[in-house]
């Protein structure tokens, strides 16, 4: 009979809190409509969202290298504090009027910096809370708890945030406890997903503050605010020369920013395809549901795989899910045939996480985790951008050459018949790349040895 497993360490625990609470918000499932309800409009939202990613990718990799100078768990909590004021600004709003926007401004620069201050600090404080001789067995249970517990909290977000959205359904639950003439107006309810994310945030914050830092790494940080940072840039050279030089880091990124950039792209136009293929959008938040649960029910595979099978194996079965979700896109099924034929696509973002994160954390130090981290979320964010403008330009010039407008349903079908041919040519340019620079790795080394050792 095997013996138990040992409990995971406190910050991996409260780890696992904190991203729960940090990332299931539960204005998500309404979150386009909900700004426009604020009296925004599309072209707003758009340049609300560039605002948002800007200031994550201007903040990540800095913050990542605060971390490895100041502390993680210092970092951590000024995310939880970050989220907190970004929430109460959300929450004071009010619905219309002239300085929604700016407002909301401050609000996404805010909510980009929190973003930045956790992406990195959290994982490397959780990771490095193991002890060294641990981390390649007991991460892998961390990561698979956070999997399960992340999957049905965007289920529980998702139901509870869109029904307390809505004002029919919070009056009718109104009058069924027994409350009478129930009728709050859809100006109160519009907030009630922030007051509850205002909650979640006062409670991520108590979660950080019970967090510790490691023993070893406790005593890193300097006198002064000028030697803090200082230390901070040369942790950014130093960690992107790392990058650079060494195979395993720089090619596990590279195969990361592109296998992420078209799966987010994915995702991010989803609702468009679902309704390509003759689904009613009642249906949406049923795919939310049931996706979500698959990826509760497949955690147990990802843990087995990263025990099991090299690393060669599982990028290449999550190279093999998106090829054929990309495949099914470009040739789609109607109704339900159609989601459950991209269910590894649906799947695969679950996984490759998983992989990258244990491979990733596996290759580097501790003194400069948070930082290699940051620059991991920085190339997949800008990579995500990249792929989204072109596919921008994409839509555009097809829209020109089929005669119609960009919303035409014939558009978006068409720019799906190109995805095929563009993760084949990234993924071929991958190759060469990998070839490219293990290349070059082998001749340093010859150089280094002599030439008696060619």
């Amino acid at each position: 009979m095997p013996a138990p497993e040992s409990p995971l360490p406190r910050n991996t625990r409260l780890f696992v809190w904190f991203r729960l609470l940090f990332n299931c918000r539960f204005y998500y499932p309404v979150y386009t409509v909900l700004f426009l309800d604020f009296g925004l409009n599309l072209e707003q939202f758009a340049l609300l969202n560039v605002v948002w990613a800007v200031s994550i990718v201007l903040l990540e990799v800095p913050s990542g290298a605060l971390a490895d100078v100041l502390g993680r768990r210092n970092m951590v909590v000024l995310a939880a504090v970050l989220m907190v004021v970004e929430m109460l600004v959300f929450a004071m709003l009010p619905v219309g009027g002239p300085w929604v926007f700016w407002v909301f401004i401050v609000n996404r620069v805010i909510s980009g910096a929190a973003e930045a201050m956790a992406s990195g600090a959290d994982e490397a404080l959780a990771y490095d809370s193991i002890p060294a001789s641990e981390q390649s067995t007991v991460w892998p249970r961390v990561m698979a708890r956070l999997s399960r517990w992340m999957a049905l909290g965007f289920i529980v977000s998702s139901l509870i945030g869109a029904f307390v959205y809505d004002a029919s359904s919070v009056n009718r639950a109104l009058s069924f406890i027994g409350w009478e003439h129930a009728d709050l107006a859809k100006q109160i309810t519009l907030k009630f997903p922030i007051y509850l994310c205002v909650l979640t945030a006062l409670l991520c914050l108590l979660v950080t503050l019970a967090m510790r830092e490691p023993q070893e790494r406790v005593g890193t940080v300097h006198a002064t605010f000028r030697d803090n940072m200082r230390a901070s840039m040369r942790g950014i050279r130093e960690a992107g020369a790392w990058i650079w030089r060494t195979p395993a880091p720089l090619l596990l990124m590279t195969l990361g920013f592109l296998l992420d950039s078209i799966v987010r792209l994915f995702y991010t136009v989803s609702s468009n395809y679902y309704r390509l293929i003759g689904l009613p959008e009642a249906s949406f938040g049923v795919i939310s549901v049931l996706s979500s649960l698959a990826a509760f029910f497949t955690t147990h595979w990802m843990e087995w795989l990263v025990r099991h099978r090299s690393s060669k194996f599982n990028f290449a079965l999550v190279i093999a899910m998106v090829a054929w979700g990309l495949v099914v896109l470009a040739n789609p099924l109607p109704g339900w045939w159609g989601i459950l034929a991209i269910a590894p696509l649906l799947l695969s973002m679950r996984f490759f996480q998983f992989f990258l994160s244990h491979y990733l954390n596996e290759v580097t130090s501790s003194e400069r985790r948070a930082t290699v981290l940051s620059f991991r979320g920085m190339t997949m964010n800008l990579a995500y951008g990249a792929v989204t403008l072109l596919f921008g330009w994409q839509t555009a010039f097809l829209s020109g050459r089929l005669g119609v407008g960009s919303e035409d349903s014939r558009v978006f079908a068409a720019a799906l018949k190109w995805w095929p041919c563009w993760f084949a040519g990234t993924m071929v340019a991958y190759v060469l790349f990998r070839a490219w620079r293990l290349r070059k790795l082998e001749a340093s080394v010859r150089g280094t040895d002599g030439p008696d050792k060619a």
